[in-house]
């Protein structure tokens, strides 16, 4: 059986339609606890209707701390060995904890279960598929021998609650990096694997990063690849000190190093504000990631229009051989999963 941890906080114009999506899974035994970080908008009292016409829905009121230490809450009030998360803002495939609990079932080394994802726009139309992670046990030994990070998309995650707890759970110093932290904890402690089916369409909206949240966020990232790098040789690193030797660099560096992380924040405002179609806002900050990352950007870029053009050709060749729809249904409807 399965708890999920949904994670809320003023998320009432996405938060019934992510709540929809699991009360309609294949696989009914699960409870769902919303907690919630101190919402002023009306998320609570949506949860709350919800809850009342289904029995397996929990809503956690927490005060305003942050996503780790409300993700603690609810993965201590969990009565179920595995631990799924959704954001408030996300949707779960219909199948998505059924394909998820067989996998378990299989391989019970494994103690997280990732997958793909569609990534959606703020009205929900497909943007891209996108997947992140260890595919087979010996990527996930290989990156364990390398001590680079393991990145899964974290709307994906499912894992063994026991061992989440017996690392201590979300560390609140990573919020902004919280999952894959963890991870990298639970990588010490078992198999980490991506499954390649489509588990949750991950909605890409809101404001553009900040250059502090930017840079926050890839000192965070490095930081845990040194962290593995010191576990290996069997020492440690400690966050503190780590980031105290990156600001005491010589200014050249430092320098380097925020330029790097200004092209990487441009970037990603720019996949935002495609997403939710501000597209003279994605052309100025498509522009200055370039300037600042000439090469980094013209690759990104690149493959995501050689992935664009894969689909395209895909899509093209299935309609020359269904050219009447015959393999959509009688109906004509069609369907992603």
């Amino acid at each position: 059986m399965i708890s999920i941890v949904m994670p809320s906080y003023n998320s009432a114009a996405f938060i019934h339609e992510a709540v929809g999506s699991l009360i309609s899974q294949t696989y009914p035994h699960f409870e769902l606890l919303v907690c919630d970080d101190g919402s002023s908008d009306a998320t609570q009292k949506i949860v709350r209707d919800l809850a009342r016409r289904d029995g397996r829905i929990r809503l956690i009121v927490n005060q305003h701390g942050g996503v780790s230490r409300n993700c603690n809450v609810g993965l201590r009030a969990a009565k179920f060995p595995w631990i799924a998360r959704l954001d408030a803002d996300d949707v779960a495939a219909p199948d998505r904890l059924e394909t998820q609990i067989k996998a378990a079932e299989r391989y019970p080394e494994v103690i997280c279960w990732g997958g793909r994802a569609h990534l959606i726009n703020r009205q929900g139309r497909m943007l891209r598929g996108a997947q992140l992670g260890p595919v087979n046990e010996a990527e996930y030994r290989e990156l364990r021998r390398s001590g680079k990070v393991i990145y899964i998309l974290g709307p994906t995650v499912m894992y063994r609650r026991d061992d989440a707890l017996a690392v201590g759970g979300y560390d609140p110093r990573f919020d902004g990096a919280e999952d894959i932290e963890l991870l990298s904890r639970l990588a010490c402690r078992g198999s980490l694997r991506t499954l390649p089916d489509v588990l949750t369409l991950y909605r890409i909206h809101g404001q553009s990063v900040t250059a502090h949240r930017s840079a926050q966020q890839r000192h965070l990232f490095s930081f845990i690849e040194a962290r593995n790098h010191a576990w290996q040789s069997g020492g440690d690193l400690e966050l503190e000190q780590y980031l105290a030797e990156l600001a005491a660099r010589p200014a050249f560096e430092r320098l380097r190093d925020s330029i790097a992380g200004r092209g990487s924040q441009y970037y990603r405002n720019t996949s935002i504000h495609f997403a939710e179609r501000r597209l003279i806002s994605a052309l100025g900050t498509g522009a200055l990631a370039a300037l600042l990352q000439p090469l980094a950007t013209s690759h990104r870029f690149g493959r995501r229009v050689l992935r664009a053009i894969i689909r395209r050709i895909s899509s093209l060749r299935k309609s020359a051989a269904d050219p009447i729809g015959l393999a959509a249904g009688s109906d004509g409807d069609q369907h992603t999963g």
